[in-house]
């Protein structure tokens, strides 16, 4: 017997531990599999908490699973993991995706979070303060409103107005904010929000009829070209039915 093609045994689909998602095109693991595994720009590392992390606009993503079916893969911002159980939001980056990469899916929503604003608030936006039980340290983030929600656009134009600083995160509903106001107006459990995450989709070439025809997907970066890997040699679209 022959053995199969190096590459279609390099790309052998893994993970990062028995609890995380197998990982197979378009992403890839450095170090665990070949570049030519998986697409440009999603690369994948692996957390101490043996899931695959994503980076993206200098925030890292937990990756908690991937639906290949659907294009899809659910994250979290992995500074929330980092936050040691404090009910205080971390200190986290604007989230902008590569449209050339990734996209929202229609469920998931935004929080834009504020912080150095002045005192005492305007309007209406101690509603929108953010609960925090930690140390004045910890208390970087002063305001939480729903991005995407028209009814607080007038807030929300106060409130560019009287911070200094504020950011977007992406949140996989914005309805679970209402069961999250405590008794004296403000909203808590935000971390948890975000410990939550979101959905995303990905951009890239189907790997559907390699898959299908039994080979393993994979990307040539010199030719910039899909290629199937399959037991005897690399294909253009899948494997060659075997001759009976």
């Amino acid at each position: 017997s022959r053995a199969a093609h190096f590459q279609y045994e390099a790309c052998l689909p893994t993970n990062c531990s028995s609890g995380g998602p197998n990982i197979s095109f378009p992403f890839y693991i450095p170090g665990r599999q070949e570049p030519y595994c998986g697409y440009p720009g999603f690369e994948l590392n692996c957390s101490e908490s043996g899931f695959p992390v994503l980076e993206l606009s200098e925030n890292e993503y937990v990756v908690e699973d991937i639906f290949y079916g659907n294009r899809s893969l659910h994250v979290y911002n992995a500074a929330v993991s980092r936050s040691g159980g404090s009910s205080c939001l971390p200190r986290i980056r604007n989230t902008t995706l590569p449209p050339s990469q990734f996209g929202y899916v229609s469920s998931t929503s935004s929080l834009r979070l504020f912080s150095n604003c002045r005192e005492p608030l305007r309007g209406e936006l101690s509603r929108f303060v953010v609960g925090c039980e930690g140390s004045e340290d910890e208390k970087i983030w002063e305001l939480a409103l729903n991005n995407n929600d028209t009814d607080e656009k007038n807030q929300m134009s106060i409130a560019m107005e009287e911070c200094g600083e504020n950011v977007i995160a992406p949140v996989e509903s914005f309805g679970i904010i209402g069961n999250n106001i405590n008794n004296n107006g403000k909203m808590v459990n935000i971390t948890e929000i975000l410990r939550k995450g979101f959905l995303m989709n990905w951009i890239a070439s189907d790997c559907t009829t390699c898959e299908d025809s039994g080979g393993r997907c994979g990307f040539n970066s010199s030719t910039f070209h899909f290629r199937c890997f399959c037991p005897d040699r690399p294909h253009s679209r899948s494997c060659k039915p075997r001759k009976i």
